[in-house]
Formats: structure tokens, C-alpha cells, sequence
């Protein structure tokens, strides 16, 4: 139990969230566990964003802000808030959702020895009202200790993890080719384990303007064709080969998937697929036929 006196960093990238930032900052700042710091990176809002900022941080000496010069994206602003946070533990924080005051309390003595620690989080409508569904409805929410499911997606609400720092540093810097929130899950997972906590533990809001979102509410906007599709995950797979990871069976099944990821029929695939199916399709909440659909399916279809 020594740990929970640990100071944990609160890391946030902001961008044009003037609307619904205050009550996040509010639900962050008033946590039980109050050894904390809030290191924040603006990836210049163009609203009332950085002047916000500025008048909380007036308020609260915990709060760290940084300013990009140039837009660089979530993913990078992320990453440059991590670079600032100077405690053991690194926690995620989108700017429109409305935390549990005891998530980092409950997040820390979870970890265990683990590399990080996720939990469940409850859809609420842009005025912060339930809208009776939770991630885990929707997803396969667990503890993880294999790599694999991550090859073909995320199922980890990244505005729930809490992580160790010195993982962190060993998983930097960031490819560009893959949204962090995975990167982070997948070189946990293949490493010392992303536990879960089965409590939904954050308000997650949707809203028009979500950077990422789901369902109806997800930002439909440039659409990717199948060939840029194709693109964007043998790019995916080949950043995840320079992880930093130590699980030797996700490596291996890694490499294989490289070398099936080409558009020619192909039954060595399909049969990869039925080989490795509670390995592979495990993050999405689907009945079994739907798995068998699926790796036979792969025959034609190279994008995973």
C-alpha cells in the first residue's frame, strides 16, 4: 500500500474544448487522492480554451500548462504532456468528460504489477446525462496479458488508464501510425499486463465535436477507401514490430500476420485465423459464429 502516497501526473491534451472543460478540470482537481499534478499540452484552440487554462491555473498550483506552436494531433500532444509528468504514476484525461472522484484512488491500488490499469466508463449525452450504455456492453473489457487482440484493434477506453511513468519512457516516443491509447495497451499487454477494474469510473460525453467517439456520435468525416484502408493497417502492424515488448508468442504471431497481409486469396490466412481465433478476436463482444464468419472471410479479404 505504500504507493498511494505516490505522486501520479494527470496528463490532458487539449484542442478547442472550452465547452465542457471546466467541469472535467473540476472532477480531476477534486479527487480523493489528492497527491497529484495536472500537466496539460493545448494543441492551439483557436477558443476560449487557453484563456480558461490560464485563469484555472491561477486557482490551482497543480496544474502545468504547455502550448504547442504548431498543431501536431492528439497523439503527439499527448505524448508531450507525458514528457512533462514528473510522478510515478501517469493517469489519461480527455477534456469533456466528467470523472468518479475516486478513480485515481481505485486505479492505483489496482495496478498491482501490472504496467497499467483500465477501467469501465458510462456513455453520458453532451449535457452529461446517461445514456444507459457502458464500454463494456460493447466491448470485451478484461485484464490483458497477451498482446494479441491488439493486432487487430483497441478495446481499452483510453480515458480510463492509469500507467506507470517509467513504462511510459520505455514505450516512447509514439508511433505516428497508431492512435496512443492502443500503442499503450498493446506494449502492455505484451509486457507485464493491463489489468481492468470493473467499475465504470468515468462519464464519457458525446458530442458533435468528439475527437474520438462512438456509435452515431463518432466523427464520420474523411472516410477511408478500402485500398487506404489496406494502407493504414500494414502500417499499423509494421510500427507494433519496434515495440518494446517481451511476450515472444504476440511477437511471433505478429510477424505472421505481416506476411498474410497481401491482396491475393489466400487459405494459409484463413486457416491462421480458425489457428489463433481466441487469440485474435477476443476484444469485440461477438458469438462465436461471427468469429468462424470472420477468419473465413480472410481468404479474401487481407484487411484484417
Amino acid at each position: 500500500m505504500e504507493r498511494y502516497g505516490s505522486l501520479v501526473s494527470v496528463a490532458m491534451a487539449t484542442y478547442n474544448g472550452a465547452a465542457y472543460l471546466a467541469e472535467q478540470l473540476e472532477t480531476i482537481l477534486s479527487q480523493t487522492y489528492k497527491n497529484l499534478e495536472l500537466i496539460i499540452t493545448d494543441d492551439c484552440s483557436a477558443d476560449q480554451t487557453i484563456s480558461l487554462l490560464k485563469d484555472w491555473q491561477q486557482r490551482d498550483s497543480r496544474i502545468k500548462l504547455f502550448f504547442n506552436e504548431a498543431n501536431q494531433g492528439v497523439t503527439k500532444t499527448f505524448e508531450h504532456s507525458f514528457q512533462h509528468c514528473r510522478g510515478e504514476f501517469i493517469a489519461i484525461a480527455d477534456q469533456d468528460d466528467i470523472w468518479e472522484l475516486d478513480k485515481i484512488a481505485l486505479l492505483i491500488n489496482e495496478i498491482g504489477d501490472a504496467d497499467a490499469v483500465y477501467s469501465d466508463s458510462a456513455l453520458v449525452d453532451k449535457e452529461g446525462r446517461s445514456m444507459n450504455k457502458t464500454f463494456k456492453s460493447m466491448m470485451n473489457l478484461q485484464s490483458y496479458y497477451s498482446g494479441a487482440p491488439f493486432l487487430m484493434g483497441n478495446c481499452v477506453p483510453g480515458h480510463t488508464i492509469l500507467m506507470r511513468a517509467d513504462f511510459v519512457r520505455k514505450i516512447s516516443p509514439f508511433p505516428a501510425e497508431i492512435m496512443f491509447d492502443r500503442w499503450i495497451s498493446f506494449c502492455a499487454a505484451a509486457s507485464n499486463g493491463i489489468r481492468f477494474l470493473d467499475r465504470a469510473l468515468v462519464k464519457y460525453r458525446q458530442h458533435d465535436t468528439n475527437t474520438v467517439g462512438t456509435g452515431k456520435t463518432k466523427n464520420k468525416k474523411n472516410r477511408k477507401t478500402s485500398a487506404q484502408k489496406f494502407t493504414i493497417k500494414l502500417s499499423e502492424l509494421k510500427a507494433m514490430e519496434n515495440a518494446p515488448v517481451k511476450d515472444e508468442a504476440t511477437k511471433k504471431l505478429l510477424r505472421q500476420m505481416i506476411l498474410l497481409f497481401h491482396k491475393k486469396p489466400s487459405a494459409k490466412r484463413s486457416l491462421f485465423f480458425f489457428k489463433n481465433i481466441n487469440n485474435l478476436l477476443v476484444i469485440k463482444n461477438k458469438p462465436a459464429y461471427r468469429k468462424i464468419l470472420y477468419s473465413l472471410k480472410m481468404f479474401f479479404k487481407p484487411n484484417y
